[in-house]
């Protein structure tokens, strides 16, 4: 896949291939890579299911276990998301490699890399700060051994990890440090399973206004002073051109932006209601810690993961809602020009225009519709079920 945004898009294919969800070379290499993701999925789920059943456990206690299992199928549907959709990836792609050619001599490149610009800075931004996080993290999980080292007791420090699963017939204070490695193994990927699709989301959704905003341009330049002062003959065919040209465009980006939505319904609709029940558990995490005021660790772990939580769910919906509003910004340029003087047949088909198009919102499951309102509604839904667990715990 060569072509002149390659530059744009060459981190996600770097990525992509990292994580064995290219989809132009399927080699054996990547296949069994995936395989041990799910192995590694597998067993983390095992391990955390299997801690209910070795030890007692109280609300508190199932609640932490929980929201963790939550963001475990997380993980599992983010990065099985792509890759049972390899073939719809691959058209992605090549759409958008047709698109960079159909403007690759022209001005609307400009557009282009004005749009992926910023998108390619979160993605690179995002990637580099993943492996400080995990480092941040690793230093708390051997807190205990480091006071150990620095301020030694008389006996030591309980070690615990911060995810409670088991491994097999492995004891956790014994083989702490296995214990420790199991789960940075396990979080590093998950973490790049979540953000490989998100950040390439983000990029595909720059591409998509960026290519509404060349129709909304291309109409904007329909009907102006210098075009209205040229001879009829020429001014009719260069606007019917015009037109045509920047409604295709619309249509072809609506359609591709729909049918790509159609494609991850069903595995975005599932983890969005986790992603919600996820939230609220750590949301009662940190009503516990707050209101207690004796553990500090898990005040911070649950500050940084909603923070987290937040910030992905926030720039998602942010994102759906910029499109939404490019989507119709060719409806508003009819509006700014001049098209009470141009030609007749021109007015008529710039009133078409204002009675057919419509805002393209993006709605997962035909539920939850991604947008500022829509980020509300999903808080919404996660302080319910916050109360909800509120309630069963007052009542315990």
């Amino acid at each position: 896949m060569v072509f002149m945004g390659e530059r744009c898009y060459k981190i996600h294919r770097i990525m992509f291939m990292a994580m064995g969800l290219w989809p132009y070379q399927k080699l054996f290499i990547w296949r069994i890579q995936t395989v041990i993701f799910f192995m590694i999925y597998s067993g983390c789920f095992l391990g955390q299911f299997m801690a209910f059943l070795t030890t007692t456990c109280d609300m508190d206690c199932f609640v932490k276990r929980f929201s963790y299992i939550c963001i475990n199928f997380i993980y599992i549907g983010s990065y099985y998301s792509f890759y049972f959709n390899s073939e719809t990836i691959k058209q992605v792609l090549e759409h958008i490699q047709l698109d960079w050619k159909m403007f690759e001599n022209s001005d609307a490149i400009k557009l282009f890399e004005e749009y992926l610009f910023g998108a390619y800075i979160l993605s690179l931004f995002t990637y580099l700060i993943v492996p400080s996080s995990l480092l941040l993290f690793a230093a708390l999980e051997y807190r205990p051994v480091i006071l150990d080292a620095i301020i030694p007791m008389n006996v030591s420090r309980p070690r615990k990890t911060e995810v409670d699963f088991e491994l097999l017939f492995f004891d956790k204070q014994e083989y702490f440090f296995l214990f420790i490695m199991a789960e940075l193994f396990a979080i590093t990927i998950g973490f790049f399973s979540l953000l490989v699709p998100g950040t390439f989301f983000v990029t595909l959704g720059r591409h998509c206004c960026a290519t509404y905003k060349i129709a909304s341009c291309l109409i904007e330049n329909t009907a102006i002073v210098h075009m209205l002062q040229i001879p009829f003959g020429q001014k009719i065919q260069f606007m019917h051109q015009s037109i045509c040209l920047s409604l295709y465009i619309h249509r072809r980006t609506f359609k591709f932006a729909k049918d790509l939505i159609l494609s991850f319904d069903l595995w975005y609709f599932p983890l969005i209601l986790i992603c919600a029940l996820s939230l609220s558990c750590f949301l009662f995490r940190l009503y516990n810690s707050i209101t207690r005021f004796n553990d500090f660790h898990e005040m911070f772990v649950s500050c940084v993961i909603l923070f987290g939580y937040l910030l992905y769910m926030f720039l998602a919906n942010l994102l759906a809602q910029s499109y939404t509003e490019h989507s119709v910004e060719i409806l508003k340029s009819t509006y700014d020009t001049l098209w009470y003087l141009a030609p007749l047949s021109i007015q008529k088909l710039f009133l078409i225009m204002q009675e057919s198009i419509k805002a393209h919102s993006i709605a997962i499951g035909g539920l939850f519709a991604l947008s500022m309102e829509g980020f509300s509604g999903l808080l919404t839904t996660a302080v319910s079920y916050f109360t909800v667990l509120h309630t069963i715990h007052s009542g315990s």
